[in-house]
């Protein structure tokens, strides 16, 4: 197996494929990894170039590459899963707010009945101590 990145001490450079990551997938993924390296991402013609050096020399740089790849490729499926329901999270929440924002005349209407209907209370008897109001007042 081909490998696509290369290590020199603290350092290493990995190759990634444009048609099979998109760019917003490598930075998500890469964002994970900050606490522990430093990072620089480069592009060419063809390929992403990631370029990885750790801050400490105690970390295992193999390490860090093989849990990126495994968090390139969870981010590479949310990525994938995200563009494949667009239009029906569009849909959801576009109904969603549709019914709740939109006042037909029959509703004014109701609401201006409603309105009429009411009686009207003053401030004196709803703000009112509820202990004063409802306990013993002989004791």
């Amino acid at each position: 197996m081909e490998k696509f990145y290369t290590i020199k001490d603290n350092y290493a450079e990995i190759l990634l494929s444009k048609e099979i990551y998109p760019l917003v997938s490598v930075k998500k993924a890469l964002a994970n990894f900050m606490e522990d390296t430093y990072i620089k991402i480069d592009s060419n013609k063809d390929k992403i170039v990631v370029q990885i050096a750790l801050q400490e020399d105690k970390k295992n740089l193999e390490k860090i590459i093989g849990e990126f790849y495994n968090e390139l490729l969870r981010e590479s499926l949310r990525y994938n899963i995200a563009i494949e329901t667009k239009h029906l999270r569009e849909l959801i929440v576009g109904r969603a707010l549709y019914t709740t924002c939109i006042d037909l005349e029959e509703n004014q209407e109701e609401k201006h009945n409603d309105v009429e209907d009411k009686e009207e209370y003053s401030l004196d008897e709803i703000a009112v101590n509820w202990f004063e109001k409802y306990t013993n007042k002989e004791e």
